[in-house]
């Protein structure tokens, strides 16, 4: 193993264990671990910036309850690193609410931080599905095209 190895390894450790850990009280603890320029893009939105992350994520506290993140599997090639996890957490709107996603990531020219967070999930079954009303018009457009 070599060394870019090893410190890829060991970030990517790291940022596992922030997710996993993720609490009003460690929310801000992301910026050692990525560029100034770091963004975060999720199925609702992209945000720039160790700051303005650790915002973004903080509102999971306040529009939730008992988020929990697992990372279950991680993968790595080449300047890139992949995360499977498991997001569960209870929202007033749709009531609990369970994702399997994965996630893209990149690494700085050193591999020492990383500089993007990319996931994906499916938000129209997994989020707007569940909601009334909407809910129903995408489960039966989803059947309609099931269909064809």
């Amino acid at each position: 193993m070599t060394d870019t190895t090893d410190r890829q390894r060991h970030l990517i450790a790291a940022y596992s264990a922030y997710y996993e850990n993720l609490s009003p009280d460690t929310v801000d603890q992301l910026s050692s671990m990525v560029t100034a320029d770091f963004a975060f893009t999720d199925p609702f939105t992209t945000v720039i910036g160790p700051d303005k992350v650790c915002a973004y994520l903080a509102k999971t506290f306040s529009e939730t309850e008992n988020p929990k993140f697992d990372v279950t599997h991680t993968a790595f090639d080449g300047d890139m690193a992949f995360l499977r996890w498991t997001f569960s957490a209870r929202m007033r709107v749709i009531g609990q609410w369970d994702i399997t996603g994965m996630t893209a990531l990149t690494f700085n020219e050193d591999k020492s931080l990383l500089t993007s967070h990319v996931d994906h999930w499916d938000a129209s079954q997994n989020f707007y599905a569940k909601i009334p009303v909407l809910g129903w018009f995408i489960r039966r457009l989803a059947r309609r095209v099931a269909a064809l």
